[in-house]
Protein backbone atom coordinates (compact mmCIF):
# COMPACT_ATOMS: atom_id res chain seq x y z
CA UNK A 1 0.00 0.00 0.00
CA UNK A 2 1.08 3.30 -0.74
CA UNK A 3 1.53 6.16 1.71
CA UNK A 4 -1.35 8.54 1.64
CA UNK A 5 1.24 11.72 2.02
CA UNK A 6 3.06 10.66 -1.43
CA UNK A 7 -0.48 10.04 -3.53
CA UNK A 8 -1.62 13.62 -1.90
CA UNK A 9 2.07 14.81 -3.30
CA UNK A 10 1.32 12.81 -6.63
CA UNK A 11 -1.95 14.79 -7.13
CA UNK A 12 -0.62 18.24 -6.31
CA UNK A 13 2.27 17.54 -8.50
CA UNK A 14 -0.34 16.55 -11.05
CA UNK A 15 -1.60 19.80 -11.02
CA UNK A 16 1.28 22.12 -10.51
CA UNK A 17 2.11 20.21 -13.81
CA UNK A 18 -0.43 20.82 -15.61
CA UNK A 19 -0.69 24.42 -14.76
CA UNK A 20 2.86 24.84 -15.95
CA UNK A 21 2.03 22.69 -19.24
CA UNK A 22 -0.88 25.01 -19.98
CA UNK A 23 0.97 28.58 -19.12
CA UNK A 24 3.87 27.18 -21.53
CA UNK A 25 2.12 25.59 -24.26
CA UNK A 26 0.25 29.15 -24.70
CA UNK A 27 3.61 31.30 -24.37
CA UNK A 28 5.36 29.27 -27.03
CA UNK A 29 2.66 27.77 -29.39
CA UNK A 30 0.50 31.52 -29.17
CA UNK A 31 -2.63 29.71 -28.33
CA UNK A 32 -4.71 28.42 -25.38
CA UNK A 33 -4.54 24.49 -25.40
CA UNK A 34 -8.34 24.53 -26.02
CA UNK A 35 -8.51 27.24 -28.91
CA UNK A 36 -5.51 25.21 -30.43
CA UNK A 37 -7.71 22.01 -30.64
CA UNK A 38 -10.32 23.29 -32.49
CA UNK A 39 -8.48 24.91 -34.80
CA UNK A 40 -6.11 21.96 -35.59
CA UNK A 41 -8.70 20.06 -35.69
CA UNK A 42 -10.85 22.06 -38.45
CA UNK A 43 -7.49 22.38 -40.03
CA UNK A 44 -7.10 18.30 -40.23
CA UNK A 45 -10.20 18.19 -41.52
CA UNK A 46 -10.03 20.46 -44.34
CA UNK A 47 -14.09 21.66 -44.31
CA UNK A 48 -16.69 22.32 -41.84
CA UNK A 49 -17.84 20.24 -39.45
CA UNK A 50 -21.28 19.82 -36.91
CA UNK A 51 -20.36 21.99 -34.04
CA UNK A 52 -21.38 18.49 -31.68
CA UNK A 53 -18.52 16.55 -33.71
CA UNK A 54 -15.84 19.50 -32.95
CA UNK A 55 -16.94 19.29 -29.15
CA UNK A 56 -16.33 15.07 -29.08
CA UNK A 57 -12.87 15.69 -30.90
CA UNK A 58 -11.81 18.12 -29.11
CA UNK A 59 -13.02 17.00 -25.33
CA UNK A 60 -14.78 19.90 -24.59
CA UNK A 61 -18.21 20.34 -23.08
CA UNK A 62 -21.05 22.27 -24.96
CA UNK A 63 -20.45 25.65 -23.25
CA UNK A 64 -16.79 25.54 -22.97
CA UNK A 65 -16.75 24.51 -26.98
CA UNK A 66 -19.16 27.57 -27.51
CA UNK A 67 -17.03 30.17 -25.53
CA UNK A 68 -14.00 29.12 -27.64
CA UNK A 69 -16.00 29.35 -31.00
CA UNK A 70 -17.44 32.58 -29.74
CA UNK A 71 -14.29 34.24 -29.56
CA UNK A 72 -12.74 32.35 -32.67
CA UNK A 73 -15.51 33.57 -34.99
CA UNK A 74 -14.54 36.98 -33.21
CA UNK A 75 -11.24 36.84 -34.45
CA UNK A 76 -12.52 35.83 -37.71
CA UNK A 77 -10.88 32.45 -37.37
CA UNK A 78 -13.58 30.12 -37.94
CA UNK A 79 -17.18 30.49 -39.68
CA UNK A 80 -20.56 29.32 -38.17
CA UNK A 81 -23.63 28.69 -40.48
CA UNK A 82 -26.43 26.23 -40.18
CA UNK A 83 -26.26 23.20 -41.66
CA UNK A 84 -27.85 23.12 -44.96
CA UNK A 85 -29.53 19.56 -44.29
CA UNK A 86 -30.39 20.24 -41.02
CA UNK A 87 -31.12 23.73 -39.77
CA UNK A 88 -30.72 22.31 -35.65
CA UNK A 89 -27.17 21.76 -36.49
CA UNK A 90 -24.34 24.17 -37.39
CA UNK A 91 -21.42 23.63 -38.82
CA UNK A 92 -18.24 25.05 -38.37
CA UNK A 93 -15.37 25.89 -40.39
CA UNK A 94 -12.46 27.42 -40.69
CA UNK A 95 -11.34 31.18 -42.33
CA UNK A 96 -8.41 31.38 -44.29
CA UNK A 97 -6.95 33.64 -41.09
CA UNK A 98 -7.39 30.45 -39.38
CA UNK A 99 -6.23 28.29 -41.60
CA UNK A 100 -3.08 30.91 -41.34
CA UNK A 101 -3.27 30.64 -37.36
CA UNK A 102 -2.47 26.74 -37.75
CA UNK A 103 0.07 27.15 -40.24
CA UNK A 104 2.05 29.65 -38.39
CA UNK A 105 2.04 27.67 -34.96
CA UNK A 106 1.95 24.08 -36.06
CA UNK A 107 5.81 24.57 -36.25
CA UNK A 108 6.26 26.03 -32.54
CA UNK A 109 4.04 23.17 -31.73
CA UNK A 110 6.48 20.92 -33.20
CA UNK A 111 9.45 22.40 -31.81
CA UNK A 112 7.69 23.15 -27.74
CA UNK A 113 6.46 19.14 -28.18
CA UNK A 114 10.45 17.86 -29.38
CA UNK A 115 12.54 20.40 -26.87
CA UNK A 116 9.98 19.09 -23.86
CA UNK A 117 9.56 15.41 -24.62
CA UNK A 118 13.00 14.60 -27.39
CA UNK A 119 15.50 13.92 -24.72
CA UNK A 120 12.73 11.40 -22.94
CA UNK A 121 13.47 7.14 -23.37
CA UNK A 122 10.84 5.87 -24.63
CA UNK A 123 10.47 3.59 -22.02
CA UNK A 124 9.92 6.87 -19.50
CA UNK A 125 7.33 8.39 -21.51
CA UNK A 126 5.64 4.95 -22.20
CA UNK A 127 5.33 4.17 -18.58
CA UNK A 128 4.14 7.95 -17.97
CA UNK A 129 1.30 7.48 -20.44
CA UNK A 130 0.20 4.53 -19.49
CA UNK A 131 0.16 5.89 -15.76
CA UNK A 132 -1.93 8.72 -16.76
CA UNK A 133 -4.44 6.96 -18.52
CA UNK A 134 -5.24 4.70 -15.78
CA UNK A 135 -5.66 7.80 -13.47
CA UNK A 136 -7.81 9.41 -15.90
CA UNK A 137 -10.10 6.19 -16.52
CA UNK A 138 -10.41 6.41 -12.79
CA UNK A 139 -11.46 9.62 -12.63
CA UNK A 140 -13.99 9.51 -15.10
CA UNK A 141 -15.25 6.26 -13.57
CA UNK A 142 -15.19 6.95 -10.17
CA UNK A 143 -13.77 3.24 -9.84
CA UNK A 144 -12.21 2.33 -6.52
CA UNK A 145 -9.44 -0.10 -7.16
CA UNK A 146 -10.53 -4.21 -5.93
CA UNK A 147 -9.36 -4.43 -2.25
CA UNK A 148 -6.16 -6.16 -1.97
CA UNK A 149 -6.10 -9.64 -0.24
CA UNK A 150 -4.55 -10.00 2.76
Amino acid sequence: MTDSTEQLQVLQQLGRTYRAFMAAYEKEVGHFLPRWRVLLHLYTLGGPCTQRQLGEASHMDAGALSRQLSALETLGWIARRDDPQDKRMTQVSLTGKGRLQVEKGLPRRAAFIERNFGDIPQDRLHALRDALHLLESRFDSGSQPKAQKK
